[in-house]
């Protein structure tokens, strides 16, 4: 929660970055925003690609997001239906409809074999799933972190008439996508860990049907001495430290009566610097040293939240809240 606004910033401006980086020349790569019904509306419409350990494109190298693989496969080559095959298995979590990866990639188009783009030796690429071009969605999901992975992109869950911004001969809309891809990390949508049991005394957090974060029963109003800061998720990533880029879902509620005030749940994560005054103090203090992947519950007195008075746009009095700490960076 930010110091002087109710009203957070979050990742839209990273979902609008290029999908596939820039093009080697102009015209530029398409962006999410660009793509057609293809894209992934919703994480509940990705159906995994068909599995075919017989998909006919070679990759030499070993898994290794700054060296590029050799990849090759005989043109013009086409599949009807998005296709993939697993060339190395990783160890990780497996990816789900709901995750963000990010990954290393390499492109090429299917008419010519010509490559169109490639992040290897470079910086990776990282997108929600639910954001990205429907076929690269539905390769990914059900993989694991540490894959390599090969995706045929049938033209239907390609970029449409977009891909012509590749500006290469022979690509066009019925264009057959090859992407080798190194599924370098993956970032849940909700926490995920160890569930602990906290005191009875502090308020208890309601949830859908879902298992979605929606609000709070308060048993007992007074406002804590200090912030009270209780784990109700153990995650198993890097513990947050001053500086670092987090990303998180939230709920907030005053503590008084329970009733929220905002929840990030309803748009979309929330993505800011921890420890470094961009946040209220008891959000600042309260996170450092927790866990990537964990469910945080925060109570926090008046001072270290707007205080006990505020202009109106912002809550007073002690606060609650749930945070679900997604990634850190």
């Amino acid at each position: 929660m930010r110091r002087r606004t109710a009203v957070l910033s979050a990742s839209a401006a990273l979902a609008m970055s290029l999908l596939l980086g820039a093009c080697a020349s102009e015209p530029r790569t398409p962006s999410p925003s660009e793509q057609t019904s293809s894209a992934s509306a919703a994480a509940n419409t990705i159906e995994p690609a068909v599995t075919d350990d017989a998909l006919p494109v070679t990759v030499t190298g070993d898994v290794n997001p700054a060296v590029k693989p050799q990849v090759t496969f005989t043109t013009p080559f086409s599949v009807k239906e998005t296709t993939r095959k697993v060339l190395a298995a990783g160890t990780g979590p497996e990816v789900k409809a709901t995750d963000e990866v990010e990954f290393a990639y390499s492109l090429y188009a299917g008419s010519t074999g010509e490559e169109l783009d490639s992040s290897y030796g470079g910086t990776n690429a990282r997108f929600e799933l639910a954001n990205i071009t429907m076929g690269l969605a539905r390769g990914f999901v059900g993989t694991h972190v540490g894959d390599r992975v090969v995706v045929a992109i049938a033209p239907a869950d390609g970029f449409g008439d977009a891909i012509t911004r590749f500006g290469k001969e022979g690509v066009d809309k019925d264009t057959t996508i090859v992407v080798v891809a190194d599924v370098v990390k993956k970032i849940a949508g909700t926490a995920e860990g160890t569930p602990v049991t906290p005191p009875a005394n502090l308020p208890a957090v309601t949830y859908d049907d879902k298992g979605v974060p929606t609000g709070f029963t308060v048993s007992d109003p007074t406002p804590p001495a200090d912030t009270v800061v209780q784990p109700l998720i153990e995650g198993s990533g890097v513990p947050l430290t001053k500086g670092m880029n987090v990303k998180m879902q939230y709920v907030g509620a005053t503590l008084a009566d329970g009733k929220v005030f905002q929840s990030s749940w309803d748009t979309q994560p929330f993505t800011t610097q921890i420890g470094v005054g961009q946040l209220i103090a008891g959000w600042d203090e309260g996170l450092i040293g927790q866990k990537v992947g964990s469910r945080v519950l925060l109570v926090i007195p008046a001072a270290k939240a707007y205080g006990e008075e505020t202009d109106g746009s912002r809550p007073a009095g002690a606060l609650v809240f749930v945070v679900d700490i997604l990634d850190g960076y």
